[in-house]
């Protein structure tokens, strides 16, 4: 935040060119002209969704018992823990990435000893 704004009042105040301001202050050039274009850091951002390959399949399922849930006294809601065996027993996908999961990480322990 502090480094946006020197490089701000360098470029503005000052007069220094957007590369001469990048190497005096010691930032890249895509810094500092990020520094002009926002007030303040933008946080990271995704160019595209992430694909969930476990999570698509049982998605509409899973967003079904949550409207369910609301109409439900709290005491009788379900938990996470819930959803996730409910997901386990109608989708035999979990079961599947899970033994798969598992396949790998046993041979990164063995690949490491």
């Amino acid at each position: 935040m502090e480094a946006y704004e020197r490089i701000r009042q360098a470029v503005i105040n000052e007069g220094l060119s957007q590369r001469e301001a990048a190497q005096r202050l010691g930032h890249s050039r895509k810094t500092v002209a990020k520094a002009l274009k926002f007030k303040i850091p933008p946080g990271y951002r995704l160019n595209e969704l992430r694909h969930k390959p476990v999570l698509e399949p049982v998605r509409q399922l899973i967003d079904e018992w949550i409207r369910q849930n609301k109409d439900i006294r709290p005491k009788q809601r379900m938990t996470a823990h819930r959803i996730y065996g409910l997901c386990q027993d109608s989708c035999a996908h979990f079961i599947f990435c899970f033994m798969i999961w598992s396949l790998a990480l046993c041979s990164l322990v063995l690949v490491h000893l």
